[in-house]
């Protein structure tokens, strides 16, 4: 186990990276916490050394990641994901101006809308901006997954935004 001050250290440096990641599959809903915490604790458990500070965030987005969809899996097994549980994950919300929040927020819920495949591949993307070949190797999938996904994500995301504007 790690000690308190390199966890704290992790902690105060990717807990909104972490949070963000987890927001990407739960939204706003209690499960979005306990990924984040399950995220820290395997953080915590590891003995794994980290050649820097990017390559522990890295990692962290990466288990991040895995500990949603485990958490997906494990849900959708015993039913628990139903259609009122991904309506009540959707903002209520609507931009009432043309600020950069309110354009921030518009990004965000069209994000929600996009498959988990682009989502996150957008996120990291564009607000963690990491390469393609890093993205790679967090997801463990082809490097041409990413930039077909990417691709894909990017003409679906103007798809949402445009058809919100109408």
């Amino acid at each position: 186990m790690r000690d308190q001050r390199d966890i704290m250290q992790a902690i105060e440096a990717h807990s909104n990276t972490v949070l963000r990641v987890c927001s990407l599959y739960f939204g706003l809903r209690p499960e979005r916490e306990d990924a984040f915490q399950d995220t820290f604790l395997k953080y915590a458990q590891s003995p794994k050394e980290f050649a820097d500070d990017e390559h522990r965030k890295a990692w962290l987005i990466s288990v991040a990641t895995n500990v949603c969809k485990d958490m997906l899996k494990r849900a959708e097994a015993r039913n628990v994901l139903t259609d009122e549980i991904d309506e009540a994950a959707r903002p209520s919300w609507q931009p009432e101006d043309n600020s950069a929040d309110s354009r921030a927020e518009e990004l965000t819920e069209a994000l929600q809308k996009l498959d988990e495949k682009y989502r996150v591949v957008l996120y990291l993307k564009y607000y963690e901006c990491y390469t393609a070949s890093e993205i790679a190797k967090m997801l463990n999938v082809p490097e041409n997954t990413v930039y077909t996904n990417l691709s894909r994500g990017r003409d679906k995301l103007k798809e949402v935004l445009t058809s919100g504007r109408k």
